[in-house]
């Protein structure tokens, strides 16, 4: 697997940016540290920056970007948006503004332009967020796991209600569904999110949702290859 040099960029509320870049190797989730032109050094977020409150971001990839987000004592503490390098068109903001702890970090996955790395990050009324990710490998209905745990959504997020989601997949006309449906235990869908290929188009969270989740729901899509 090849580096990619991955870049981002936070927004914080008292009119400063916080630059991130970092050599990634492609397939591996990793930090994303502050650039080192710009902060001398190169630091984790929270350390940076701490008590800082985020209200915009983005990161962007050489090739492919399954996901970004902020962890924060061993939790998805803060959805970043991401996309291509030449496809991404705002930074835009962020779920809800977040304040920075001490040891928080940026975590990206870096990907191939080739590689079947599926991703949906949630956001939900109660404030929660999430990320749940699977790799294709060929035809068949695919279900996507929370990142941490690999649980189901309905494990994962049981009870609750996704108000914000977003959804990133290369492989465009492969998915016979419109794009990731969340099912229930009878297998009707109650929720749709959009699958964008993040090299033609940045992934925009979606606001206009209003997704139940309860035990046994999936998070799933249809490949025809």
């Amino acid at each position: 697997m090849a580096t990619n040099t991955v870049v981002g960029s936070l927004t914080c509320s008292d009119g400063t940016t916080i630059p991130l870049k970092a050599e990634i190797a492609e397939g591996t989730e990793t930090d994303l540290t502050t650039d080192t032109v710009y902060t001398v050094s190169a630091q984790n977020v929270g350390d940076y920056k701490p008590g800082g409150v985020i209200t915009a971001g983005s990161v962007t990839f050489d090739n492919g970007g399954q996901y970004a987000y902020i962890l924060s004592q061993g939790l998805v503490a803060c959805l970043i948006p991401w996309g291509v390098k030449g496809t991404v068109q705002d930074v835009p903001a962020l779920c809800k503004p977040y304040q920075l702890k001490a040891g928080d970090k940026v975590r990206v996955m870096n990907q191939t332009a080739a590689d079947r790395g599926a991703a949906v990050a949630c956001y939900t009324n109660s404030g929660i967020s999430r990320i749940f990710t699977a790799t294709a490998t060929g035809a068949a209905t695919v279900e996507l796991t929370d990142l941490q745990t690999s649980n189901s959504i309905g494990d994962t997020l049981q009870g609750q209600r996704i108000i914000k989601w977003v959804g990133s997949s290369v492989d465009g006309a492969k998915i016979e569904t419109n794009g990731f449906y969340v099912v229930d235990a009878l297998g009707n869908v109650v929720g749709a999110c959009p699958a964008s290929d993040p090299s033609d188009n940045q992934p925009q969270f979606s606001a206009a949702y209003n997704v139940p989740v309860a035990l046994n729901y999936k998070c799933q899509y249809l490949l025809n290859a």
